[in-house]
């Protein structure tokens, strides 16, 4: 653990220190939640106009995200472009919840950065040979507080992914756990690449927030 250059200085406002417990506790939460380590740097975001609801919705999500998890809610972030803060802002909710559970973690995982591409590829790859770490990632899915399923439906499903994928969202569903799914895809489109069953699931016990403004990568 290098504390020199620890990426949550933007939003500790702790005074570093090599012994300093919320360094170590969420570290144990960020490199447990699978999220690639390119993405947990705290990345500021511009809010124009027309996705300013939007934003404003987020934000306050974000500001109640215990009461948002302990009620096992859901959300699902789209909009027909890419590069508009939809992942950015999903990783920002669970940064906000490892903010408020840090203290009590006990070094367990307690949310789940998943890309459903690769976590689709990893199945189909696990049958006939073993993907490291793959296991593991698939039996805490069920286990912890939050689950991100990034860039849901970027291809039809096949029968066997539908089944995958319905059998992992309904379960935490059906438990109450809470998921934030981040896609490119209407209801409708959504329905044509999932299936009506499984987009049930997903888009209709989520709040939706839709995403209007263009590709701002490299912009800002």
């Amino acid at each position: 653990m290098d504390i020199e250059n620890c990426w949550y200085k933007m939003k500790c406002q702790e005074k570093c220190s090599k012994n300093c417990i919320r360094y170590k506790l969420m570290y144990s939460l960020f490199k447990q939640s699978n999220l690639p380590e390119s993405l947990w740097g705290y990345k500021g975001l511009v809010c124009n106009e027309e996705d300013f609801e939007a934003f404003k919705e987020l934000g306050s999500i974000s500001d109640s995200i215990l009461d948002f998890i302990n009620d096992g809610n859901n959300l699902y972030i789209f909009s027909e472009n890419c590069g508009n803060g939809k992942t950015t802002w999903a990783i920002r909710l669970m940064y906000s919840y490892f903010d408020k559970i840090w203290h009590k973690s006990c070094f367990d995982c307690k949310a789940l950065f998943v890309s459903v591409p690769k976590f689709l590829y990893n199945c189909k790859r696990s049958i006939s040979q073993d993907v490291k770490g793959f296991e593991e990632l698939c039996n805490k899915i069920g286990e912890v507080d939050l689950v991100i399923w990034d860039d849901i439906a970027e291809m039809k499903a096949s029968d066997y992914e539908h089944q995958i994928l319905f059998q992992y969202i309904d379960d935490r569903i059906n438990a109450g756990k809470s998921n934030i799914y981040t896609s490119n895809k209407s209801r409708e489109q959504l329905e044509d690449l999932l299936g009506a069953r499984l987009t049930s699931r997903v888009y209709n016990y989520s709040k939706v927030i839709h995403f209007i403004e263009g590709d701002k990568r490299g912009v800002y």
